[in-house]
């Protein structure tokens, strides 16, 4: 997590209207990021974006691959026991009978969470190898 101000300015092609973002304004967490826009006097003009609305504009603007870089996923391993009961009928059935009970439990192991290029670029550096 990000503590303190953190500020970024953007330039402008112009060289005119240069941006400021600024994130976690007094070390706090937020749900907007603040954005000033220099107008044409050089006096800054205050905007709070929406931190969702911000991440969805930055994922139109990329391409196909590092879209798929920036979606959420989820990684599992998980280890599997099969088992297999038998057990043995004393009514309804003919005494004596035997029915088979197949049982899977699947037991995670490691649970990942992250944004699918940064996984994917963990288990390289690991060494494991992750289907694209």
């Amino acid at each position: 997590m990000m503590t303190g101000n953190n500020v970024a300015t953007l330039s402008d092609k112009n060289k005119r209207n240069d941006i400021e973002v600024e994130i976690n304004k007094g070390g706090e967490q937020k749900e907007y990021v603040e954005i000033r826009v220099k107008d044409d006097r050089g006096e800054w003009i205050k905007s709070y974006i929406s931190i969702k609305e911000l991440y969805g504009l930055i994922f139109m603007l990329v391409g196909e691959e590092e879209q798929k870089d920036m979606m959420p996923v989820q990684k599992t391993e998980v280890r599997v026991y099969e088992r297999q009961h038998r057990i043995k009928l004393n009514k309804n059935m003919k005494k004596g009978d035997i029915v088979v009970a197949n049982c899977r439990i699947e037991v995670p192991l490691i649970v990942e969470e992250g944004l699918s290029g940064l996984v994917r670029k963990r288990a390289k550096r690991l060494g494991i190898l992750v289907p694209e």
